[in-house]
């Protein structure tokens, strides 16, 4: 009777704790988060000229300052001499809030783009605090993107994603081309 009355009483406030941490769980997965408000001017601060290794390949992007309410950036990967990806990069005002927009590109004959034709990839901003900004995309292959801006002359951008279930996190150090 007293294991029967236990049950009735710890169960459901056990059960209401594991739900309650599960929930908190979801909120930090990728592409869970409600975005966020903003203006173009407050990620301005990636605006410029940057270059960096991502293991053995050199990687640039040049960030256009802020137009009307939006930024648009070049990237290249090079692999010793060859071209290996190459990125068309835009910020938008959206809704109140900003939006990532990612067209890869082959390298060679035509261009050819990874997205298909009208589509590119698109990520939300969802935080926004001085000098980092937060950007995630929704679905089964969420990513999350963060600038930020440690120094005046370094900018880090991190992709966090899951692959076969696990968290990968790829980070792309650039130093400003002066």
């Amino acid at each position: 009777m007293r294991f029967q009355t236990l049950l009735r009483v710890v169960l459901p406030a056990v059960l209401c704790t594991v739900v309650a941490a599960s929930s908190s769980l979801a909120q930090d997965a990728i592409g869970t988060a409600p975005p966020a408000k903003a203006t173009i001017q407050q990620v301005a601060f990636i605006t410029g000229r940057w270059t960096g290794m991502l293991g053995d390949r050199h990687i640039e992007q040049h960030w256009m300052a802020p137009a009307g309410t939006s930024m648009v950036a070049a990237y290249r990967n090079l692999q010793g001499t060859k071209a290996m990806l190459y990125e068309l990069l835009v910020i938008e005002e959206q809704e109140g809030g900003l939006v990532l927009r990612i067209k890869h590109f082959e390298p060679g004959p035509g261009l050819k783009s990874r997205e298909p034709q009208g589509e590119a990839a698109e990520h939300r901003l969802v935080k926004v605090v001085g000098e980092v900004a937060v950007f995630e995309s929704t679905g089964p292959n969420a990513l999350r993107i963060t600038f930020s801006k440690p120094s005046p002359d370094e900018l880090s951008i991190v992709l966090d994603r899951m692959r076969d279930g696990q968290p990968v996190k790829t980070v792309f150090p650039y130093t400003r081309v002066k």
